[in-house]
């Protein structure tokens, strides 16, 4: 390993030890864009080629999201990453956490999710969620179609969404349950004639609810402020 290759590493230490985690990820890619063993594989000048301008697609994108991420997390005081650094080392989580946290960023397919998780760790490190719903949040963020995500951040208190379509997205993540029952509807009124029917409706679970506050943070300026929820976390 070269002299500017150990610095390199050196760098990243020294960042993982402070947080940020803006400077921790430059100094990550700075270390690991030009591999000693890629370099020994005997690829022809094309594919060599293709192989750095692919490295560089990647490590934009990387930069990109991670930009959105901290920016999401915004500004936190050096009394909450000096606490939420202990808690770390009490679940001894501390060694491993930022490699966990910068492949969450790298495996998030947009900006515009890694801005969701950049709201999720906020809340982490303010001690709102546990790191259990921590990890669920970032699950589910990962897994939901973007298009679910915003039609649950606007449609939440609307029963016809949720029944149309977006309750059934939810339930598999446990962030609604599902209610099915024997209701009465009215045919004709005038002869007092009614019919039975099967009602499906959907209740937000405490999991749904949680993830809500962190969406609502993270777009509160886009959230009309009648809907904008920010209430305590629902016992599961």
């Amino acid at each position: 390993m070269t002299d500017e290759r150990v610095g390199r590493f050196t760098e990243v230490k020294k960042a993982a030890g402070k947080f940020p985690l803006a400077d921790y990820a430059e100094a990550l890619l700075d270390s690991c864009v030009e591999s000693e063993t890629l370099k020994e594989i005997p690829f022809v000048s094309t594919g060599v080629a293709t192989l750095k301008l692919f490295l560089q697609y990647k490590e934009g994108k990387f930069k990109k999201k991670v930009k959105s991420f901290v920016d999401a997390v915004g500004e936190m005081s050096s009394d909450e990453w000096a606490a939420f650094s202990v808690s770390l080392e009490k679940e001894g989580r501390k060694e491993q956490f930022i490699n966990e946290l910068l492949e969450i960023i790298e495996q998030v397919s947009s900006e515009q999710k890694a801005k969701i998780l950049g709201g999720v760790f906020r809340r982490l490190v303010k001690e709102e969620i546990e790191y259990a719903q921590f990890e669920d949040q970032v699950r589910i963020t990962n897994d939901m179609l973007t298009l679910h995500i915003h039609n649950f951040m606007h449609g939440y208190h609307n029963s016809y969404i949720l029944e149309e379509s977006l309750g059934d997205v939810l339930v598999p993540y446990r962030m609604a349950r599902r209610k099915v029952e024997i209701a009465t509807k009215s045919i004709n009124m005038l002869a007092g004639e009614t019919e039975q029917y099967i009602k499906t409706s959907y209740e937000i679970t405490g999991i749904g609810f949680s993830y809500l506050v962190s969406l609502h943070q993270v777009y509160k300026e886009k959230i009309e402020p009648r809907h904008l929820y920010t209430g305590q976390l629902v016992t599961q």
